[in-house]
């Protein structure tokens, strides 16, 4: 039941977005012009995500059983700024920068700490439907995540029941806009932390916030 509550809230929250981003030309506030500025090529963006702890793995969420989303007590709020570094020319490839803030809380077994984030991403900009909706790909397999404390449920997951402050951090991330010119994005995305198979300090265990949010294009 709990699983179930947590998942409706999810689904309403990224409803509710894309609710918003629909009548948002007509509702954002003047004293932010950049919010309503077509800005097909955008070199900063801004934007925040809530995320929902999953006891699963980031195989099951991703590829085998996406539709099966398993929830525990647990969340995050993020709050992030992605700069665009390179842009190809003739690939519809970004190379990017994302850094972000987040903060913990829900339960104490998820704990309630800070995290601090930094990492490289790419951009896939292609897709045969963009017409209809304009889709992106973002991924990033080598982060650093920093937390103020380490949580129960990392521990709980690690074979030797240990993990440590400083872990990986991996994204994958599909954004949606009504067009390519759209000044803004909504996204779903898995913020995912891990000691890469025991590369990192040894450990094995591994955290995953399955996230949705928004983000506005500044320039």
């Amino acid at each position: 039941m709990r699983k179930l509550f947590i998942a409706s809230l999810m689904s309403l929250f990224f409803s509710g977005i894309s609710a918003l981003a629909g009548d948002l030309s007509a509702l954002a506030p003047p004293a932010l012009p950049w919010m309503l500025t077509p800005k097909p090529q955008p070199t900063l963006r801004v934007g925040a995500y809530v995320g929902a702890l999953s006891n699963q793995s980031l195989i099951n969420i991703t590829v085998r059983r996406p539709w099966d989303a398993h929830f525990v007590p647990g969340a995050m709020v993020d709050a992030h700024a992605i700069y665009t570094a390179y842009r190809f020319e003739r690939v519809p490839l970004d190379l990017e920068i994302e850094g972000g803030v987040a903060k913990r809380f829900g339960s104490d077994a998820g704990g309630r700490q800070w995290e601090f984030d930094l990492i490289p991403m790419a951009r896939w900009k292609y897709f045969p439907w963009n017409d209809f909706i304009y889709t992106n790909f973002r991924v990033g397999l080598i982060g650093a995540s920093y937390v103020t404390g380490i949580s129960d449920f990392e521990r709980q997951f690690d074979s030797s029941h240990h993990s440590a402050r400083f872990l990986n951090l991996l994204v994958p991330e599909f954004t949606f806009a009504p067009s390519k010119d759209a000044p803004f994005e909504v996204f779903v995305r898995v913020h995912h932390r891990s000691g890469v198979y025991g590369l990192i300090d040894g450990v094995h265990g591994a955290s995953n916030y399955i996230s949705t949010g928004m983000r506005f294009s500044v320039f």
